[in-house]
C-alpha cells in the first residue's frame, strides 16, 4: 500500500465506478455502495419503493437468510447501515481492515441479490407503515415532510421518502422488481471506500461480484423543480408551536453554495449565530433554533426552524422578521465574517479524521462533480467568500416575498403569517 493519502478511480466496462482513498495510520476502512436513485426517481404509484428496497435488502439474499445477514455483520464487529435519500440509496459499513473483504462480500450481496420471501415482504410493509406513523406523530418530522411537499412545483420531488400508506400497501412483487431492475444497474452505482483499503484489491472484488449484474443505460435524471414560497398551517395538539421559515437557495453543484453556507451559519448555524443569541440567549424564546441548507444536487432551501411556547409565537416571529430584515439590509460584521469562516474550516478538517466521513465525501464529490475534491480546494472556496458576497445574497433571498412558512401546533392564528410576510 502507498505510504501517504492516495485517491484512485476506476470505471469498469459495465459502468460501475470505484473510488478509493487510502489513509495511512488507520486500521479501519469504510465502504459504501451507492445507487444513484432515491425517491425522486419514483413515478406515481411507486412512492416509497427506493426506501422499501433498502429494507428488503436485509431480508435475505440468494445465499444468506435474514439471520445469516445479521450474524455475519455482527461477527465482523463493525458498524453497518443503509439510508435512502431523495437522490440516492447507500449501503455502508465500517470494519477493521482484516474484515474488509468479508464486509464487501456482504454489502455487495445485499445490493445485488436480495430475495425476500412473500412473508418477509408483507412483514416489512408493516414495519414501514409503522415508520410512516412515527413520522406523522413526531412534530419535527411531520412539519418538515408536509412543508417540503408545498414548496416545490414537481410531485416527483415533493413526496415523502417513506412513501404513503396507500402506495406501500399496494406494492407487489412485479412492480417492486420492475423498479429495481430499472435503477439497480452497475452504470447507476458507485463503490466508495476510505481508510486501510487497497484500490486494486477492491477493483478485483467488484469485477467478480458485479460480473453477472444486469447491465443497461442509467435511468434518466429527474426534472428539476421551482421553489414556491408557500405558507401552511397544521393544527396539532402538542405542547409547542413548531415553526419553519424557508428561502430559495442553490443546489449542491452550484458555486454559490459556499456563500449560502456561510450565510446560514451567520444566521443560525452555531451558538454565536444571530438567531441563537437573540432568540435563545437574550429572550429565552426557544430552547433550540437553527438555520441550515436543505439541499439536493440542483435545488435547495435555506431553512430556519424553532419551537416556541404557543403564547409567545407572535413574539418569536417578530424577532425572526426583524433579524432577517437586518441581515438583508446591513450584511455581516467583520467579526461575524471571520469567526464563521473559521468555524467552517474547523468543521471541514474535523471530519477529515473519520474514515466514514471521508468515504461519504469521496462518494458525494464523485457523484456530483465526477472527481475528487481536495480539502484544500474546499477550504479555499470558503476563504474566498467575501462580506459583499454574503450581503448580496442575503439581500437577494431574505425578502418577505421569498419567505415560506410552516406552523404546526394548537390554536394557530392566521394573522401570524402577516408578521413574516407583510
Amino acid at each position: 500500500m502507498p505510504k501517504s493519502h492516495d485517491y484512485r478511480y476506476t470505471e469498469l466496462d459495465n459502468g460501475l465506478r470505484i473510488v478509493t482513498e487510502y489513509m495511512p495510520a488507520v486500521r479501519t476502512a469504510s465502504l459504501g455502495v451507492w445507487i444513484e436513485s432515491g425517491s425522486r426517481c419514483e413515478k406515481p404509484g411507486q412512492e416509497g419503493m427506493a426506501h422499501f428496497w433498502e429494507h428488503l435488502a436485509f431480508k435475505g439474499t440468494k445465499t444468506r437468510t435474514t439471520h445469516d445477514i445479521a450474524l455475519d455483520l455482527d461477527i465482523l464487529g463493525g458498524l453497518s447501515n443503509a439510508f435512502t435519500g431523495r437522490e440516492s440509496t447507500c449501503f455502508h459499513i465500517r470494519v477493521a481492515d482484516k474484515h474488509f473483504e468479508k464486509a464487501f462480500d456482504i454489502t455487495a450481496d445485499l445490493v445485488l441479490n436480495p430475495t425476500p420471501s412473500d412473508e418477509e415482504t408483507a412483514r416489512e410493509k408493516e414495519v414501514v407503515l409503522q415508520e410512516i406513523s412515527m413520522m406523522e406523530e413526531t412534530p419535527e418530522d411531520k412539519i418538515h415532510e408536509t412543508f417540503w411537499e408545498h414548496i416545490w412545483d414537481k410531485p416527483s420531488l415533493t413526496h415523502s421518502i417513506l412513501g404513503a400508506p396507500e402506495t406501500v400497501v399496494a406494492f407487489d412483487r412485479q412492480n417492486l422488481e420492475s423498479w429495481r431492475a430499472e435503477n439497480y444497474l452497475p452504470s447507476n452505482m458507485l463503490v466508495a471506500a476510505a481508510g486501510a483499503v487497497d484500490h486494486d484489491q477492491l477493483v478485483a472484488m467488484a469485477e467478480k461480484a458485479f460480473a453477472n449484474a444486469p447491465t443497461g443505460q442509467r435511468p434518466p435524471r429527474p426534472e428539476s423543480a421551482a421553489y414556491l414560497p408557500n405558507s401552511i398551517a397544521i393544527e396539532r395538539d402538542v405542547e409547542q408551536n413548531h415553526v419553519i421559515l424557508s428561502f430559495p437557495a442553490v443546489g449542491n453543484k452550484n458555486p454559490k453554495r459556499f456563500i449560502q453556507t456561510v450565510l446560514s451559519i451567520v444566521l443560525g448555524g452555531n451558538m454565536s449565530s444571530r438567531l441563537f443569541q437573540e432568540v435563545r440567549e437574550k429572550r429565552g424564546l426557544a430552547y433550540s433554533i437553527y438555520a441550515h441548507i436543505n439541499g439536493l444536487s440542483d435545488v435547495a432551501t435555506l431553512q430556519v426552524q424553532a419551537a416556541v411556547d404557543p403564547a409567545r409565537t407572535a413574539e418569536l416571529l417578530e424577532v425572526l422578521a426583524a433579524e432577517l430584515d437586518k441581515l438583508a439590509a446591513q450584511g455581516v460584521s467583520p467579526e461575524e465574517y471571520e469567526h464563521t469562516r473559521e468555524h467552517l474550516q474547523g468543521l471541514l478538517y474535523l471530519g477529515s479524521e473519520s474514515t466514514e466521513s471521508r468515504m461519504m465525501r469521496l462518494a458525494r464529490n464523485q457523484i456530483l462533480f465526477g472527481r475528487h475534491i481536495p480539502f484544500e480546494e474546499t477550504s479555499k472556496n470558503i476563504q474566498d467568500v467575501t462580506r459583499d458576497d454574503i450581503h448580496s445574497l442575503a439581500a437577494e433571498i431574505l425578502t418577505p416575498e421569498n419567505r415560506g412558512m410552516a406552523l404546526l401546533g394548537p390554536h394557530l392564528k392566521p394573522e401570524w403569517t402577516k408578521i413574516i410576510k407583510p
